[in-house]
This record gives structure tokens, sequence and C-alpha cells, in this order.
């Protein structure tokens, strides 16, 4: 079969059932393999609001394997591989759609794309060439993570196919300004694209008619190892300076040179760090790193020396917000077991936070007419 080929057959194979929703999203199939191909299938999952959600998943040569849900376009696993038939998430994940929006797990966003604008935007206000916008608000007045009609609150269409000669997953959304409070009506790609030398690329890309602000993330959460917590992991950092937060972790614009426990440019266990942190009143790190991305644009590299795995963050943005799970409790019911207080680190690539407010940050402008890619790559190795 010709490269890409299979993509046409998976969609006609979809074809076949009861009908297709969207851009391959299948209806009245339980399971949609790309023909001759074991990379990409797409498989109902549960319901949620009374909607069909549908699991799509790929993987490369060497058994890498990666799922999304439909619902918030949720990065749901990143399976490593440990024997012919033995796979192991190395993220946090739940076994139902619900129960990533909870009262235990909405304010955790597990896996969820985050956007138009990750993190916080302060009184959900900010300016385009002069003019103020206010968007909706959901936390003490600010906008999280694209507020409550945010790329986490919606369905995605999606497929799986290939990119680049890649396995890929891809979702659209268009989001209308009307229900997001965001100026534009902007139309939404998100491709998940897994390559043989095991890197997950997630490549975000929007367009819009109106002049807006764009930069998402992912949330996700990862704990490499088999032990309950990230205590024996280590994680470094190009970051030699943080941002000063208020109280209500709204930048102020002023920056704090890393030493001591923010201090990630060696390498040693996180509980050296999270240790000192238990004394603070956040009790871990909900922190705005400045990252300076080199040559490769690493920012970021998670390791388990105990089974020899680790992620290596690549981002061109300048910033990365991380947050060591210490709110998790047992209340939370992850697939992988109760929850327990740094069981899992989140690291999320971005430009600094509430740069829309403070131009000397960076630009997350989306211009009318134009497209705009954001790309986090997570170099997997095991």
């Amino acid at each position: 079969m010709k490269k890409g080929s299979w993509v046409k057959a998976a969609v006609a194979s979809a074809a076949l059932c009861l009908g297709v929703i969207g851009a391959g999203q299948v209806s009245g199939c339980n399971s949609v393999s790309a023909d001759d191909v074991e990379n990409g299938q797409v498989n109902k999952f549960d319901k949620y609001k009374g909607h069909q959600v549908y699991e799509y998943t790929i993987q490369n040569k060497n058994g890498l394997k990666v799922s999304v849900l439909s619902q918030g376009g949720t990065l749901h696993g990143i399976y490593v591989p440990k024997g012919p038939e033995d796979k192991r998430n190395i993220i946090m994940s739940f076994k139902h759609t619900k129960q990533y929006y909870d009262k235990n797990g909405k304010s955790l966003y597990v896996g969820q794309q985050v956007g138009p604008v990750g993190n916080r935007i302060r009184n959900g206000k900010f300016k385009i060439d002069g003019k103020t916008y206010s968007v909706p608000t959901n936390e003490k007045g600010n906008t999280l993570h694209g507020g409550p009609h945010g790329y986490n609150s919606v369905r995605w269409k999606g497929e799986t196919g290939t990119y680049k000669g890649n396995p890929a997953i891809t979702l659209h959304h268009t989001f209308k300004s009307k229900y997001t409070g965001f100026p534009g009506n902007v139309k939404a790609t998100t491709r998940y694209v897994v390559t043989d030398d095991n890197k997950v690329q997630v490549l975000m890309s929007a367009q819009t008619d109106k002049d807006t602000i764009f930069d998402p993330t992912i949330h996700a959460y990862f704990n490499l190892g088999q032990e309950k917590t990230i205590n024996n992991q280590v994680l470094t950092l190009n970051a030699p300076q943080r941002l000063d937060l208020n109280k209500e972790k709204i930048p102020t614009g002023k920056f704090i040179n890393n030493i001591g426990k923010y201090d990630f440019s060696k390498q040693q266990p996180l509980k050296d760090h999270l240790d000192k942190m238990k004394k603070t009143k956040e009790g871990g790190f909900d922190t705005m790193f400045s990252v300076e991305p080199d040559e490769n644009g690493q920012i970021a590299k998670l390791s388990d020396p105990k089974t020899n795995r680790s992620v290596t963050f690549q981002s061109e943005r300048n910033g990365l917000v991380v947050f060591s799970g210490q709110s998790f409790n047992k209340k939370i019911p992850f697939e992988s077991g109760k929850g327990h207080k740094y069981g899992a680190i989140a690291l999320e690539p971005q430009m600094l936070p509430d740069t829309a407010n403070h131009p000397s940050f960076g630009d997350v402008s989306l211009k009318a007419g134009k497209t705009t890619t954001k790309t986090i790559t997570y170099q997997i190795d095991y």
C-alpha cells in the first residue's frame, strides 16, 4: 500500500458503518482500523453528556502508542512498550470521560488541551491594537486555561492517518466568538504525531477571521516509573529565572533568579526539591519558569533512574509551568490507581503566562487570515 493510502482506506471502511461524523469521527462502529496497518485505530470509548466519545490511537514501529480522546482533545495515554503485549502509560489518565470533568478531576485538567491561551489572563482582559477585550472568567475574576468555553470543553472531530509519513491523529474544531467570548472565529487543528525515533509531537494550529490571541498547551501529568510518587525521578530545566506572582498566581512582571529549591540545572531527585517546598504555603511547585530553549529546542528533561525512562521536552516558547501534584489525594481515581500526593508532575510548555498583558514577555497574537502553529515535542526514551 502506498504511503498515505491507508488513510483513505480507513475513512472508506468507516463509511461502511452507520455514517461518518465530520472528518473521520465514526458513528455506529465499535472499532475502525486502518486497512492492513496496525498503527491507526478509532474506537468507541464511552459517552459523555449523551454524546459518543471516541478514542483515537496510533503507534510507531517500535510499539510506542499514543491515545487521544475526542472530548477535550485529551491526551489519554503515551504507552511505552515493556514487552510484546505489555505497555506502560507514562501519563495520568482516567477510565471514564466524566472523571476528567467531575468535582475531583475538573480543576486538574488531566491530559487536556487548554486554550486558546494556557494559564491565566489577568481580570480576563487584554488589548489588541489599543482596543480592550473582556473574555469570560472562571477563577477569582481571572481567565484560566481558556475560560469556561476553552479547548477542553468541546468535542473535537478527528481521524487517524499520517502526517509527513508518520502516524498521526488529527483533530478539528471551529470556535465561534459568540461561544468562547474571545475575538475572532477560530478554526483550530491539533495533530498528535508519533515518529519512529520515538518523538511524540503535538502541533496546535489556528486561523482566525479577526485579530485575537493564541497560546495553547497540553496539561499532561507524567510519572515515568512504577512508584506512587515522582520523588525519585529527576527533573532538569533550562531555566535561570521564574516569574514573580501575586496571591492569585498572576505575574507581576518581575523575574526571580532560580536558586536553592528552584534551581533545576543539576540532576538530583525531585524529593530534594519537594522536601523544601513542603514548608511553603503551596506545598509544592505551581511555578512559571522562564525557559531558554537550547539549539535543539530542549527546555526540560524528566527521567526515572530505576526504569531508565526519560522524556525530553522541546519547545520554541519561553515558558514552562511546573505543577508537582501536591493536591492529588486518594479521592482521585486515576486509571493507574488512587491519587497520591506528588503522584505525577505537569509540565506545560507555553509562552510566559499573561503575555497578553506583558508585551515584554513576547507575542501571543494571531492575525486575521494567518495560520499559526505551536509545537510541543516529547522525546521518549526507554
